[in-house]
């Protein structure tokens, strides 16, 4: 078991975040296999109705999470005695609520079908719930042992599930050709993950000679953090149903086109959530103590990091967004290319989000008051565009209610931690990097339109030659312009000398 101190050295923080996230990204790689695969063999038809499936999955574990489990790691802070209690709790109402929704979807599965303009996706509606449950329940356990200091566990976790993740889709596919099955292995991971969480928080209770009984004088105070930020979650991700109103004013192949260029930026993802749980540690530390300046730097920190990651790769994405898309998906959806370029500032905006501020100092209820406005203003523009322009329209209005969302959540935040909204970012820093990113990105894409050898290549080679140049000449930018902090581009050399020793080594054996 690794210990981490909750006070550790920006050093510290720094090398935890980049295993957090490396963990991830390690698990993700392999995912790439599936539409690699799937864009080529599979129907378009088919591969959107896997396609929807799989985005009720990702947004369930989402949507449905009411705030208890977040509510365990807060009280985990101020009464470590009571952990398994609030664990506890978390996990009941995990179960209760998503079993009713799970039984809500099996008993109007052919309505839903209609809704989404395709009646073959009501058979897997039942099965599909079943995951809903296992996967809700079974999402605190990343919380607990990034909180409860088990910090090697956490890695192996991630890794993990991604990894298995990803290799029971393929194998669904490629030896049963079988959504079902799909659903089937996916029950089964997250059965085992939720085992483990429940084993977590027995282990506890037995250590803390507690009675699982008490649980319920804890519940009131538990829900009164936890329904405020879990409901504001609910009513923000109803934005993210917009690829659903797709499926419902357009068919299934402009549906499939619009979910295909919603592609998410695994690595951008990764290290968001990665940054969240660990900064979220450290902001209740700053509240708690009444430490705002602190607090308002923890931010900064969380921001920059954030950005120095999420504006290159996003930048880029966006120069070479047709090679992405054929690469990973082929050909036959060049049409998505216009929505992927879109999707990639909408990654950015989105990417700004206050709920950690909201969650440290407790006021979880702001939080809710925004995004219920904002998911109003949301879902008007969204049903108006689709109705009137079309699905880049939608996009586009998702966008602008996010943005609302999070500058206005940013405005109400900065001043719960007593200091000024442009006060919570370092722009010199982030405007060097847009302008590092842009340069360099724009100079490649000239390179390789300007080229017919290049263009004749492989998407492949094209981005991996391609990307390669941007990392080391924006690496090398940042570096000499300080961009990159002394301890940062250190411990990054530090990293890569020792990738290089074990990869001489495993050559020499």
């Amino acid at each position: 078991m690794v210990r981490v101190n909750q006070t550790s050295s920006g050093k510290e923080a720094f090398h935890r975040l980049l295993l957090l996230m490396g963990a991830r990204i390690f698990g993700i790689v392999f995912s790439f296999a599936i539409p690699m695969y799937l864009g080529r063999h599979l129907d378009v038809e088919i591969y959107g109705t896997y396609k929807q499936i799989l985005f009720i999955f990702w947004l369930s574990q989402i949507a449905l999470n009411f705030g208890f489990d977040d509510s365990v790691y807060y009280f985990l802070k101020i009464d470590r005695k009571n952990f398994s209690l609030y664990g506890f709790n978390a996990l009941i109402f995990n179960l209760v609520t998503t079993g009713l929704i799970a039984v809500a979807m099996f008993l109007f599965k052919d309505q839903i079908g209609i809704t989404l303009n395709n009646p073959h996706i009501s058979q897997y509606i039942p099965l599909l719930g079943i995951v809903l449950i296992l996967t809700v329940s079974s999402l605190q356990i990343e919380g607990y042992l990034l909180n409860l200091e088990r910090f090697k566990a956490r890695l192996f976790l991630d890794s993990g599930t991604e990894i298995l993740k990803s290799v029971s889709i393929l194998v669904a596919f490629i030896v049963y050709n079988s959504i079902h099955m799909v659903l089937i292995f996916l029950a089964l991971i997250m059965l085992a993950r939720m085992i483990w969480a429940i084993r977590i928080i027995h282990e506890h209770k037995l250590q803390d000679n507690v009675n699982y009984l008490d649980s319920k004088k804890l519940f009131f105070k538990q829900a009164r953090f936890a329904i405020p930020l879990g409901i504001s979650r609910i009513i923000q991700n109803i934005l993210n149903l917009e690829t659903l109103l797709i499926s419902s004013f357009f068919n299934l192949i402009q549906y499939t086109f619009y979910s295909v260029g919603c592609f998410d930026n695994p690595i951008i993802n990764s290290m968001r959530t990665s940054l969240y749980e660990l900064v979220n540690i450290e902001l209740v530390e700053n509240i708690r103590e009444n430490n705002f300046a602190k607090a308002a730097d923890t931010w900064r920190r969380l921001t920059r990091k954030l950005y120095l990651v999420a504006i290159p790769f996003t930048v880029f994405m966006m120069f070479f967004s047709k090679e992405v898309i054929v690469f990973i998906f082929s050909e036959k959806y060049l049409d998505s290319v216009p929505f992927f370029i879109v999707y990639n500032l909408y990654i950015l905006i989105s990417a700004l989000n206050p709920e950690p501020l909201f969650r440290a100092t407790s006021q979880t209820g702001f939080a809710l008051k925004i995004r219920i406005v904002g998911v109003f203003i949301g879902i008007g523009a969204i049903i108006g565009g689709a109705y009137y322009f079309g699905p880049m329209a939608v996009l586009w209005a998702k966008m602008a209610a996010v943005a609302f969302i999070n500058l206005t959540g940013l405005y109400i935040g900065s001043k719960l931690i007593h200091t000024k909204i442009y006060k919570m970012f370092l722009w010199k820093e982030l405007g060097q990097i847009a302008l590092f990113s842009i340069l360099i990105s724009g100079f490649l894409r000239l390179a390789v339109n300007s080229s017919e050898s290049l263009l004749a290549m492989h998407p492949f080679w094209i981005l991996a030659i391609c990307f390669s140049i941007y990392f080391f000449s924006l690496f090398l930018l940042s570096w000499k312009t300080v961009l990159l902090k002394k301890d940062e581009s250190d411990h990054i050399f530090y990293l890569l000398k020792k990738i290089l020793i074990k990869f001489s080594i495993i050559r020499r054996s």
